[in-house]
């Protein structure tokens, strides 16, 4: 600048995938804005956050509506979802509020083995990409495979 040469304009890191990286708290108000707006979870899944003011918002408050013809039939599960500052590269901490019996599931904790639940995919497949309500959905439909599906659950008011 002022004839001397100048600095090119910084431009954001590509993406793996050759594109940009989004910043995280762009892509988890993202997140929230569909929640808010009815337009994620089909109304079998929702997510918003734990606490309004969290402006790095880092803890979600979810919930799960059990699928039908399973033993997870219209039941309601409570769940924390942490994203943690590598998010949406690594997939966020999951833990049941709501005692569920499930494979993946820590039956101590009610922490959630993620990687368990993707198989045989990834965090990185998800679709349509990965986050919190495709994570929720495909939490959903870990509910009717063949190890969860008749697994005779707690009572309904029993948490971790």
């Amino acid at each position: 600048m002022f004839g001397g040469r100048s600095k090119p304009a910084a431009t954001p890191a590509p993406a793996a995938s050759g594109g940009v990286v989004v910043p995280r708290n762009f892509y988890l108000l993202d997140e929230l804005e569909k929640f808010e707006k009815g337009s994620a979870g089909n109304g079998m899944v929702s997510a918003g956050l734990t606490d309004p003011e969290d402006i790095f918002l880092t803890s979600w408050s979810c919930s799960i509506i059990g699928p039908q013809g399973t033993a997870f039939d219209n039941r309601f599960f409570s769940l924390t979802v942490v994203c943690t500052d590598q998010y949406p590269r690594v997939p966020p901490v999951v833990t049941f509020q709501t005692r569920i019996n499930h494979a993946s599931v820590n039956q101590t904790t009610g922490e959630l083995d993620v990687n368990d639940v993707l198989k045989p995919g990834t965090w990185e497949g998800l679709s349509p990409q990965p986050g919190i309500e495709a994570l929720l959905t495909k939490i959903r439909d870990s509910m009717t495979n063949s190890k969860n599906r008749s697994k005779q659950q707690p009572p309904d008011d029993a948490t971790f």
